[in-house]
């Protein structure tokens, strides 16, 4: 690539990045690329500066000036970068390396140390060909416990090729017991079956830029995520650890601009990133996953189990199984994910509060489940979630965002453009559902059944929606004011509302709504019904023209245009 700028006296100049290079003269390694080139040729440089000044004892490595290290694709590379990580045991502050360009071959896991950087050029491959994972830093027998193992360790570029069309060995990269890991613009490609990343009970922890690419999954492990955060439980949760499992979660994890999705082998993740075990009073906190493109995942995009204090935004989910699910942890008799740490089933679940889910963007999600599931339980409501400016079009499966033992929440301001269902809400409290644009729907467009409290549905706009507009039963203390409905109900031979109110519902407003059959194939039979055992009920000021309203006896009406 070369970039031209005109010459004070007319003549053609080199561009920037062309200039520097010729004046640099560094070893380049791709012609086509002179920025990526001009920045591994100052890398090289500034390691070998340091290793010059430093001498033999300096803590500043070039791989492939090591003993043992060739890089060449065929000489077995893992003693020789298996004793160099070594060093961080012997250096005070750590070691730092630098991986040049080439084909690392790897027959056995690597143990990475305390205080560990490796730096590697866009074009190392590190290339597995054995049946266990590429890279550790906890041993079998290691009796750590919470954030005190092997951590300040920081892990930039290279690919991480563990060859899953060949070889087996699940999970790539482990870590456990850590603080402070650093991992950018790296790529993991084609784990055969398991996860990209295992983050077991480690805090701090900064995932940027980096590719997770290919998994082999099988039957039982559909669900594998690429990103796995989970606790320190016990020897099936975590089996390279023997003993010392003190349940410590995961905290303060950042997992941004990234991209999960198939490789040119292999299909894509179950998950891209999620959890699947817990325990009892065990969270795992202060999660962030922002600006990433998750693709073609055969489950959940993301699925948060057993976290709070969750943000969730900016992502691309394109063609997944799911979008995202929030849930608390499993509980029952026989379920080891409500036991405590001593073993003792406490029959409970581990309330879920603070989750905000914002400007995410779904591309034809299937059938797995709802777009967005987010879901309490009996036991405890889910709290203070905010689900604002997302965008659904094209869903395959039946709600686009569902919502269950939810409580003091907003859904404001999405956009659901095609599902079978819009949204649908179940024994939820205090719960706002306004300013949604929900359009193409083949069934209800807002649907609040069973057990919901003070509900506001509220400046809320539906059209071409093939079954009722908005549906509450069994409802106490309802707000459905300034909603605008426009092309409901697609099937002439049922009897579709704007609004419909069944099932003992008590103390329901209506009011400001505005209705219209204009949209051709679309006709509501009647602009608002309510059934008779309705109580407590008002309609006021709905604009109904033309269309008629159907109320029971006893419901306060004034001011409304039939």
């Amino acid at each position: 690539m070369r970039e031209t700028v005109e010459g004070r006296n007319g003549e053609m100049m080199m561009g920037k990045y062309t200039d520097i290079l010729k004046r640099k003269k560094p070893d380049r390694t791709n012609e086509d690329d002179p920025v990526e080139a001009l920045l591994a040729a100052r890398l090289r440089e500034r390691l070998r500066a340091v290793e010059q000044k430093n001498g033999k004892g300096s803590r500043h490595h070039i791989a492939s000036n090591m003993p043992g290290i060739k890089g060449d694709g065929k000489h077995d590379d893992t003693s020789g970068i298996q004793s160099l990580l070594d060093e961080a045991k012997k250096k005070t502050n750590g070691i730092s390396l630098y991986f040049p360009a080439g084909i690392y071959k790897l027959t056995a896991t690597l143990m990475i140390h305390e205080g560990t950087r490796i730096e590697c050029h866009p074009k190392a491959v590190f290339h597995k060909v054995h049946h266990r994972g590429m890279l550790k830093n906890i041993e079998k027998n290691s009796s750590d416990n919470g954030y005190e193992g092997n951590g300040n360790i920081t892990i930039i570029g290279g690919v991480w090729d563990n060859n899953g069309h060949r070889y087996l060995g699940g999970t790539s990269f482990v870590f456990g017991h850590a603080k402070n890991l650093v991992f950018r613009d790296l790529t993991i490609k084609d784990v055969s079956p398991g996860h990209g990343m295992e983050i077991n009970s480690s805090c701090n922890v900064v995932i940027d830029g980096c590719k997770f690419i290919g998994m082999a999954p099988k039957k039982r492990k559909l669900y594998s995520e690429a990103v796995q955060l989970d606790l320190m439980k016990s020897n099936g949760v975590f089996p390279w650890k023997k003993s010392h499992f003190d349940h410590t979660p995961c905290q303060d994890v950042m997992i941004t601009n990234c991209y999960f999705g198939p490789s040119e082998r292999l299909g894509s993740w179950g998950r891209a990133v999620g959890s699947h075990s817990a325990t009892a009073d065990r969270w795992h906190k202060r999660i962030i996953i922002a600006n990433n493109i998750i693709s073609a995942t055969l489950q959940w995009g993301i699925r948060a189990y057993s976290w709070k204090d969750v943000t969730i935004t900016d992502n691309i989910f394109d063609g997944c199984g799911a979008g995202l699910s929030i849930d608390p942890n499993y509980y029952g008799k026989n379920e080891v994910d409500s036991e405590d740490m001593f073993g003792n089933q406490t029959n409970d679940s581990n309330q879920v509060k603070r989750v905000t889910i914002q400007g995410n963007h779904f591309i034809k999600p299937g059938t797995h489940g709802s777009v967005m599931s987010i879901t309490g339980d009996k036991r405890h409501d889910m709290l203070e979630v905010s689900i604002t400016g997302n965008t659904i079009e094209g869903s395959a499966s039946t709600n686009a965002i569902f919502l269950a033992h939810v409580a003091q929440s907003s859904l404001a301001d999405n956009i659901i453009v095609g599902a079978g269902k819009g949204i649908k809400l179940t024994a939820t409290t205090m719960v706002n559902v306004t300013g949604n644009i929900i359009q193409s729907i083949t069934e209800t467009g807002i649907e609040a059944f069973t057990g919901n409290r003070d509900l506001t549905i509220a400046n809320n706009a539906l059209s071409h929606v093939g079954g009722h507009g908005i549906w509450i039963t069994g409802n106490d203390t309802t707000n459905i004011s300034n909603n605008r409905l426009t092309g409901i109900g697609a099937d002439f031979e049922s009897e579709n509302q704007g609004i419909r109110v069944t099932s003992s519902c008590n103390r329901i407003s209506i009011i400001g709504n505005i209705f219209s059959n204009r949209e051709p194939g679309f006709q509501m039979s009647c602009a608002i019904y309510t059934a008779a055992c309705t109580s407590n009920a008002l309609a006021i000021g709905n604009n109904a023209a033309g269309i008629g309203l159907e109320l029971c006896e006893g419901m306060s009406a004034s001011g409304n245009i039939e």
